[in-house]
């Protein structure tokens, strides 16, 4: 649930990491900033890269026909297209991640919605017209230009997986041994976080999926049982479990507004490791573009 890394990336410089998530978006981040071995900046080989990018404007394809006047603008969806068009014609997986990072840092900055994709505005708003004149492409290159990522000596690996699968895979046998520290940073509520990303999911995986309902969401979209008041504790249980049986420390961030209590999460994990300390801060949280600001605490579990 490595969201867009910036826990691993923090750490990437004195430690391995070994990241996962099951969104390819997040994929993507995690193999720009984390995997990331070769390329520290592209500022001086960007305005190369996307010299077919003025060939491939215009072209109005299945992005610009089902997403034009929604979360963007016409102009900005052909420049989503075109941008998108010019990366996937371009060689090296780890070049095209940091392109795709900066193509959703841009798209984040001219989204006519409140801060995620979960819904469009109304074209009636008034912060539309200005967030709809801006340029997805000029976004793109400003973002490319300032982009300076930290290469470590460690080999780091991503992986592109549920939580339970990621759990089986062989290769962490050998690559996360005992005494290797687990990082859960789950979702605290009911709301299904693909809702809010699923755009960049449909950019990223540059599929054309039949879109529905007034957010245009995928039909696939990722369903975490960490949402799910019925199946949160047992997920709880199977991750201490998990992480337990391969003799790996654990640390969960979590929030006291949570769907469960802190006392019957403290009681899962103690079910599976023998200490566990529990550590809290208080925040000032940001009510997703609804121009509140609560306060909030969160908690962080370490589970030996």
């Amino acid at each position: 649930m490595a969201g867009t890394h910036a826990i691993g990336y923090a750490a990437k410089s004195n430690h391995r990491i070994i990241a996962n998530d099951v969104q390819k978006y997040s994929y993507s981040f995690g193999k720009a900033l984390i995997e990331n071995q070769e390329i520290s900046s592209v500022k001086d080989r960007v305005i190369d890269d996307f010299r077919d990018y003025e060939s491939n404007y215009g072209k109005e394809g299945w992005f610009t026909e089902t997403y034009s006047e929604t979360y963007f603008s016409k102009k900005q969806c052909l420049e989503i297209e075109a941008i998108r068009e010019t990366i996937d014609g371009l060689e090296g997986e780890i070049l095209q991640a940091i392109y795709l990072t900066a193509l959703a840092n841009a798209m984040s900055l001219c989204q006519s919605s409140s801060g995620h994709f979960a819904q469009y505005m109304s074209s009636e708003n008034p912060r539309v017209k200005k967030l709809q004149s801006m340029s997805v492409f000029n976004a793109f290159i400003e973002r490319c230009l300032g982009i300076e990522i930290e290469i470590s000596n460690f080999k780091n690996i991503l992986f592109n997986l549920n939580i339970d699968d990621f759990f089986k895979v062989a290769e962490l046998e050998t690559e996360a041994p005992a005494g290797s520290f687990a990082y859960l940073d789950p979702p605290y509520s009911e709301a299904q976080y693909s809702r809010y990303y699923h755009l960049l999911e449909t950019v990223f995986l540059n599929d054309r999926p039949k879109v529905s309902h007034k957010g245009l969401y995928r039909p696939d979209r990722f369903q975490s049982p960490f949402c799910s008041p019925k199946k949160v504790a047992q997920a709880f249980e199977d991750v201490a479990s998990s992480a337990a049986s391969k003799r790996w420390k654990l640390g969960i961030s979590y929030s006291l507004s949570g769907l469960i209590q802190i006392d019957q999460l403290v009681a899962i994990c103690k079910g599976s490791f023998d200490q566990v300390d529990i550590h809290s801060q208080k925040y000032a949280h940001s009510m997703q573009g609804r121009g509140v600001i609560g306060d909030t605490t969160e908690v962080l579990l370490i589970c030996r």
